[in-house]
């Protein structure tokens, strides 16, 4: 299962039910390019911080770090992260438009940017994507996948 990451709230209940429902489900965070802070916490086993803060289409995944609750519930599960550039965003936005007839908001179109960058190996796999959100405006939907 890929879930998009911003403080870490729905990651984290994400990784509960898949712990919950006990089929050995793998729960991944994707982020967007810059603010990787989930991905790096995992790798270092403690709370890190963005420096910076690019530019990124994927306004609601700004976070500087993970929460500290939202954290220390998903760190024992998480199997790992993904990064998403704001190209691979708008390329799942349109595809989910064009081939699934929803709207996606960027932040919401992350996990499925990783899958359809090939972050992930889903051939013969069963894999979930988290396509939350379609918060976005008509003009500021056209302009991003113009």
């Amino acid at each position: 299962m890929l879930v998009p990451v911003g403080g870490g709230g729905l990651i984290a209940g994400c990784t509960l039910a898949a712990r919950r429902a006990d089929l050995g489900i793998k729960v991944y965070a994707v982020e967007p390019e810059g603010y990787d802070d989930m991905a790096r916490s995992l790798e270092l086993g403690e709370r890190q911080e963005n420096l910076s803060s690019p530019p990124t289409l994927c306004d609601a995944l700004q976070a500087a770090t993970p929460g500290e609750v939202t954290f220390a519930a998903a760190r024992e599960t998480l199997a790992g992260g993904f990064v998403v550039s704001d190209a691979e965003v708008r390329t799942a936005m349109e595809r989910a438009f064009q081939d699934l007839k929803i709207v996606l908001e960027p932040s919401g179109a992350a996990a499925l940017a990783a899958v359809l960058a090939g972050k992930i190996e889903v051939r013969e796999k069963c894999v979930g994507v988290v396509a939350s959100g379609g918060n976005v405006a008509l003009e500021d939907f056209r302009r991003a996948t113009a």
